[in-house]
């Protein structure tokens, strides 16, 4: 389903990626592990089309995401790709229910059909209660599950989340990675996380270990 063939991606003279592969199955979890610095969430920006690799190839079911100009970039990404962004870009002056709905008001898309799966969501993930809340009315593993929500509103193929338990307690995490395990199963969505906690990537069906920007399967 996704395949990337030696992605390298440089900041200046400081090379992040070298030469790293990695294929990703239709339903699987992945977990992305490495420790600070180890190239994981550059790897998931590659990935996602949000930066462009120095050289290597990305495709996602026959489609080259590494060749798409920006347009069609933006395209991909409302309709195949779900992204939880380590800091959420939950958006702090609008309620649960618009941060939800932020990917169709950008898009003036008819939001009629997104209100009903904007509904569904929020009481799946136990937030129907909250969508009246600003952002800082929320806890931080509600807040987590209001940005699941909008990056699964348009029903895409894969979900990729950039340390979605960085900022929570034990007890917290557990209950977010409980639900990207339910998620998975349920919906047959591809989720791949990044993380630096051995807790968290445990949930993952496969564990690939980033190190120095190379991959080591485990």
């Amino acid at each position: 389903m996704l395949s990337a063939k030696g992605l390298y991606k440089s900041y200046g003279e400081h090379e992040i990626l070298h030469g790293v592969d990695l294929q990703v199955e239709k339903g699987e979890f992945v977990s992305i592990m490495g420790e600070s610095g180890s190239g994981k969430s550059t790897l998931l920006g590659v990935l996602a089309g949000n930066l462009r690799p120095d050289a290597g190839e990305v495709w996602l079911d026959g489609l080259q995401i590494s060749a798409l100009c920006e347009r069609e970039l933006a395209k991909f990404r409302r309709t195949s790709l779900g992204f939880v962004y380590q800091s959420l870009n939950l958006v702090s002056t609008l309620q649960a229910r618009d941060n939800i709905l932020l990917p169709l008001i950008l898009d003036r898309a008819d939001l009629s059909a997104g209100e009903k799966r904007m509904q569904t969501l929020a009481e799946y993930l136990h937030v129907a209660h909250l969508l009246e809340r600003y952002p800082a009315e929320m806890s931080g593993g509600e807040r987590q599950r209001v940005a699941i929500a909008r990056a699964l509103l348009h029903d895409p193929e894969i979900l990729m989340l950039d340390e979605p338990t960085g900022s929570l307690d034990s007890a917290t995490t557990a209950q977010v990675m409980e639900l990207l395990v339910d998620i998975n199963k349920r919906f047959g969505v591809t989720v791949i996380q990044v993380t630096h906690s051995a807790a968290a990537a445990t949930y993952g069906g496969r564990i690939v270990e980033l190190c120095d920007g190379r991959v080591i399967e485990k």
